[in-house]
């Protein structure tokens, strides 16, 4: 295929792995431009050679959406086509691509883990966004947690350019509905060196909904309602010859609750029992916990261009992460008293190393190499003194004892990969991949959270721990491809990948039933209840995707659309009261058809449409295909946009649907009832003005000042209403109708 076709441009065999230290490149072919990724290894290639869905988010797309006020969850919705519309709060719980998980990284760096807690994309202020390149679908290449698709955010380079930015958001209903965001950056670029600090402050204080009222605050994963953010960021790259380089990149994130302000559930907590008098977030919060989402990375790439004939890129991190978990109350079977009051908190230190070797002929180019990767994981659950927390209405938080939340657990993952492509023809290129992967999971012995309880409360003096044990999991996956030419401005594509997932390790085992405390305070298991590595291997669960897609491009018209199937044999079931999961052999598909259209009406106006339609379904006691829980399903959305760009004012009116969510949980259960999740359509009007010296940006979201149900509020309220109280305490709504003033500067 000629290059008069405006492509996004990755190397098909390196990016899967690596996509650091890359930079955008501009050339001219004929009257269009090609853009292109220049990966670590210097390897260009079109997205006219992918056989595959791939999307490019860039600075300027990030810039719109974010100087607008537009959270970042959102922001990649509405940019990205097969990525679900986000939540509000801190949570991206079931915020899916093609309707099934996705792997996040910084930099190449995965942020996924074997017990994920939704917040991949709670680790960065989008201030250090330089662009972000999506693989959209299954990727054999990349083993677990990318059956959906992989998110890969790029931190910016130094350019030798300093950077400010400042901005003010409010709905103006009430003194504390305003949010602030300061960030400031320098950078420096020679011959030799390149490098760049930055320093990015956010905070948020009240939200409210389109009715003026607060919203709820969000207990259970966490909201955003008056929180602080701080990311802090250094990079540098060293030019040691014309042939090596070596890059490296440093971050400290931290987004966490202010610790003042707290969810007031009434006079002695009457609301968890029904009475809404006087409910809603206060100041005077008593706790030495507090959420937050804390994160450390460091990154070390080396290239070097020509390593006996090849390009050789090594990668080396460590990440560590601390999760933690607002105090709330659980009651008991009846409803009518507080059994227990509690937070949890989780940390996760990984490391890791990729080698990747990259040999280019005329025709055929070849990725071979390995990789590693490690994670420890560990997590408390800490009990505070139910009695004062009652009588408080929840502000008054005194810890009495913490005891393991889940087992702990190490997971060490080695993999060998190559990847094939060949350009048979002019008009026809052939693509294959394969990954082989072994997996060891070391579980730790764990005494269950009902006895550790027991004993810390000198109820009980022992108990029996529930073994723990390591076991192995190899597994091999494939990809194929083909793209063809049909013209020098389209072509078709098709593409099979695998993916393999294994699902949270910390929530499956761990399991087990304990008998009454015997005459020495000892607590036995009851023989047959438990759930460990020896009795119950978790198993792993591997998914076959099939794609056909399409693409075409003139000098005014961009689009893309492909249709898919994902299937595997197994899926995951979620026990509503212990929100612990088990793997049933019940066969779990996803279809649907994503695409993007971009049209150039003329020099001033722009318009744009991209939408997701997706069904998620697995199979019944029956045999029959029906549509799966809507705490995990994705609902189909259409989003649009038109620009009119004047000779120095920009104005953009976009919009994001979110369609009906329905499933058949009758069909699963008949004492079950379908379940539903309302859709939504809001607008937001961005406009902004070049000044002499930055960029003066305006916005109002949610313009028409809708109010609606979040996914997440209404996902919270199947989850944990009524053990955990009523359905109003988690109808989290989203924001209404805001103002965002913002101002910008690069010098």
């Amino acid at each position: 295929m000629k290059k008069t076709l405006l492509s996004l441009a990755i190397t098909s065999s390196i990016a899967p792995f690596l996509f650091s230290s890359v930079a955008i490149a501009h050339q001219s072919a004929d009257k269009n431009i090609e853009r292109v990724v220049v990966t670590a290894n210097r390897t260009q290639t079109a997205i006219s050679d992918i056989a595959g869905t791939v999307w490019l988010v860039d600075l300027e797309q990030i810039e719109t959406q974010i100087n607008a006020g537009v959270d970042f969850k959102n922001a990649l919705a509405q940019l990205i086509p097969s990525l679900d519309l986000g939540s509000q709060s801190r949570t991206n719980y079931s915020q899916n691509m093609r309707g099934r998980p996705m792997m996040v990284m910084i930099d190449g760096v995965s942020l996924n883990s074997s017990r994920g807690v939704s917040r991949h994309l709670d680790a960065i202020d989008p201030f250090n966004v330089a662009r972000i390149e999506v693989i959209s679908g299954s990727t054999a290449v990349y083993g677990g947690g990318s059956i959906g698709g992989v998110i890969n955010i790029i931190t910016k380079e130094g350019d030798g350019n300093h950077e400010f930015n400042v901005g003010i958001k409010s709905g103006f209903a009430g003194h504390d509905d305003l949010g602030t965001n300061l960030a400031t950056a320098t950078s420096w670029k020679n011959a030799r060196s390149k490098g760049r600090v930055s320093l990015a402050y956010s905070q948020i204080d009240a939200m409210h909904d389109g009715n003026g009222d607060p919203i709820m605050m969000d207990t259970t994963q966490s909201g955003l309602q008056y929180t602080q953010s701080l990311d802090l960021m250094a990079s540098t790259t060293f030019k040691i010859n014309q042939q090596q380089s070596i890059s490296m990149l440093g971050q400290y994130y931290n987004n966490e609750s202010d610790g003042k302000h707290g969810l007031y559930f009434g006079d002695n907590s009457g609301s968890l029992f029904g009475d809404m008098t006087g409910v809603g977030i206060r100041a005077g919060l008593e706790s030495e916990h507090v959420p937050q989402t804390k994160r450390s990375l460091f990154n070390v790439d080396y290239q070097h261009l020509d390593f006996f004939g090849h390009n050789l890129n090594i990668q080396a991190f460590m990440r560590s992460e601390d999760f933690d978990f607002y105090p709330r109350p659980r009651l008991n079977s009846t409803q009518d008293a507080i059994s227990s009051f509690s937070s949890s908190e989780q940390s996760t230190d990984a490391y890791g190393f990729k080698f990747v070797l990259n040999k280019k002929w005329q025709a055929v180019d070849l990725a071979y190499g390995f990789d590693y990767d490690s994670e420890e994981f560990e997590a408390l659950q800490t009990y505070y003194d139910p009695t004062i927390a009652q009588a408080s209405g929840g502000l008054t938080i005194q810890s009495l004892f913490s005891v393991d939340r889940y087992p702990g657990f190490e997971v060490d993952s080695k993999a060998f990969f190559a990847q094939l492509s060949w350009q048979v023809i002019d008009s026809l290129s052939l693509s294959a991949g394969m990954r082989q992967q072994r997996m060891n999971n070391t579980v730790s012995d764990f005494v269950a959270g009902s006895a550790s309880t027991q004993i810390a409360q000198n109820t009980a003096q022992s108990a029996d721990a529930i073994s723990g044990g390591s076991t192995d999991y190899d597994v091999t996956l494939f990809n194929l491809g083909a793209v063809f030419d049909i013209t020098d401005n389209q072509q078709i594509w098709t593409n099979f990948a695998q993916a393999f997932e294994l699902p949270n390790v910390a929530k499956y085992y761990g399991k087990g039933k304990y008998l009454p405390a015997d005459a020495n305070g000892h607590l036995a298991l009851q023989e047959g209840s438990t759930v460990s590595i020896g009795n119950s291997r978790l198993k792993g669960i591997k998914t076959d995707s099939y794609e056909l897609g399409w693409r075409f491009n003139n000098e005014d018209l961009t689009a893309q659309v492909s249709v898919y199937q994902s299937q595997s044999d197994q899926s995951i079931v979620t026990n509503r009261k212990t929100l612990l999961i088990d793997v049933k052999e019940s066969p779990l598909r996803t279809r649907g058809i994503e695409g993007q259209i971009d049209y150039d009406i003329n020099t001033a106006f722009r318009l744009g449409v991209n939408a997701h339609f997706v069904r998620g379904q697995s199979k019944t006691a029956q045999g029959d295909w029906a549509k799966i829980d809507v705490t995990k399903a994705s609902s189909s959305k259409f989003t649009s946009y038109v620009a009119w760009q004047g000779d120095t004012l920009n104005v953009r009116l976009q919009s994001k649907t979110m369609f009906d969510l329905k499933d058949d949980g009758s069909k699963f259960n008949a004492k079950k009832a379908d379940r539903q999740i309302d859709g939504y359509t809001e607008l937001d009007l961005i406009v902004n003005y070049p000044l002499s010296t930055g960029t003066i940006n305006f916005a109002v979201t949610n313009l028409l000042d809708k109010t609606y149900t979040t996914q997440w509020g209404k996902r919270a309220i199947y989850f944990y209403s009524p053990g955990y109280g009523p359905e109003a305490l988690y109808d989290h709504k989203a924001r209404g109708r805001s103002f965002n003033l913002n101002y910008s500067v690069k010098f």
